[in-house]
């Protein structure tokens, strides 16, 4: 089989990958666009966040450090804000929360997203780490998002290959 596109490996950090210390927003956003903006092609700001705060998609930190939470919190948002308004990202963060603790969403989202990533584009995607027959249905909705991101970045990297062929 060809490869449509030039498959990049992504891989985003598990949630014991992150950073344990107490974090300035400035290496929050370090951390979380040297993930995310290979995917995206966008780099995360201060101003993105603080309107994710004010729209109370991400809890607002306690003082001016931020933790795990706050990281993992930022990839996913930056991840899904290309494919979803801040109000559907804000309704699905909250149902992952009510069904799982912020770590076990988290790695439950990554280790969907690692590894559909590692397959060949648009082939058909069997999961080995989750059985979606017994899934609950904020797991099927994680798996559908994250599809979209995958999707959408294959989707740019043909576009791009296309376009530079053109010049």
């Amino acid at each position: 089989m060809s490869r449509l596109v030039s498959h990049v490996p992504l891989r985003l950090p598990l949630w014991d990958e992150l950073p344990t210390e107490s974090l300035r927003m400035k290496q929050l956003l370090e951390i979380t666009n040297q993930y995310v903006e290979p995917i995206i092609d966008d780099t995360l700001t201060q101003t993105m966040m603080h309107n994710y705060f004010k729209a109370d998609v991400l809890p607002a930190p306690v003082g001016k450090f931020y933790e795990q939470k706050d990281v993992a919190g930022a990839i996913v948002v930056d991840l899904l804000k290309n494919n979803f308004s801040l109000n559907e990202i804000k309704y699905a963060l909250h149902w992952v929360l009510r069904e799982f603790s912020p770590k076990e969403g988290y790695d439950n989202f990554v280790n969907m997203f690692n590894e559909q990533a590692k397959q060949e584009p648009f082939s058909p995607k069997s999961l080995t780490s989750i059985d979606l027959k017994s899934a609950t249905e904020v797991t099927k909705m994680q798996y559908a998002g994250l599809h979209s991101i995958l999707y959408w970045y294959y989707s740019k990297k043909m576009l791009e290959k296309d376009w530079k062929k053109k010049k």
